[in-house]
This record gives C-alpha cells, structure tokens and sequence, in this order.
C-alpha cells in the first residue's frame, strides 16, 4: 500500500515538473546571431529539453541562411507542426522568429538548436531562476 502511495504521488508531481521545464523553455530568450561572422557550410547545431535532444543543420551561403533541416525531433503533432518555424528562419534571416501556434515549446527548442548551430554553443533547458 505504500509503495502505491509513494508512485501515486510521483505521478501527480511529474506533470508539474514538466510545466516548470516547458515554461522555462517558452520563456527562454532567441537571440540574433551576426550572419557575417558564419562561415559557409553545414552547421549542426542541438538543444536538450525534457530528456530529448532536438538537432538541426543550417546551411549558411554569402552570410545568408540557405536552408533549416530538423535533423532530430519528436514525432508528436506539435513537434511537426513547430517544424514550420524553419522556413520563418530562412524567411527572416534569424532564429529569433515568432513560435508556431500551438507548438510553442517545441519551437523555441527548435529555434534555440538553430542559434546554437550558428554560435558553435550547445545548450539545454536555461536554468531555474
């Protein structure tokens, strides 16, 4: 009986867990990367989020993004549909893009995996505050 208390009790705190991540990830900010400082050629770039890690390649030419590929997503609804943000990147020049509808958290991940592909950083869920 115990044992049910105790696993009834972490399935009750998991979600709540998992919001404070996806809230933090929501939140966290995309910032512009300077094209004329990348050089030319497929850049890899990943983000860490609950527990997956989200990879990219962006193909940068004459210090302008050609192409986003998602290399490694979720295979949930939203995780396809925030795929769209990579055609917003290429579009504006800048993962700093506005989030798919819907699949917010997913975007951001996908956006942050952009930056980092550009700056050479490889970063994971921003720390609590």
């Amino acid at each position: 009986m115990r044992l049910v208390t105790v696993l009834l009790a972490a399935l009750l705190l998991l979600p709540a867990c998992e919001s404070r991540e996806a809230r933090r990830v929501r939140a966290m900010p995309i910032g512009d990367v300077n094209l004329a400082t990348v050089s030319d050629g497929a850049h890899r770039g990943t983000f860490t989020y609950g527990g997956f890690t989200y990879e990219v390649e962006t193909v940068v030419r004459d210090g302008r993004i050609e192409r986003v590929r998602v290399l490694q997503n979720r295979d949930s609804r939203y995780a396809k549909m925030a795929v769209g943000v990579a055609d917003r990147i290429v579009a504006r020049q800048t993962p700093n893009v506005d989030a798919v509808s819907g699949a917010t958290t997913t975007s951001k991940a996908l956006m942050k995996a952009v930056e980092n592909s550009l700056t050479g950083r490889q970063e994971g869920v921003p720390p609590a505050e």
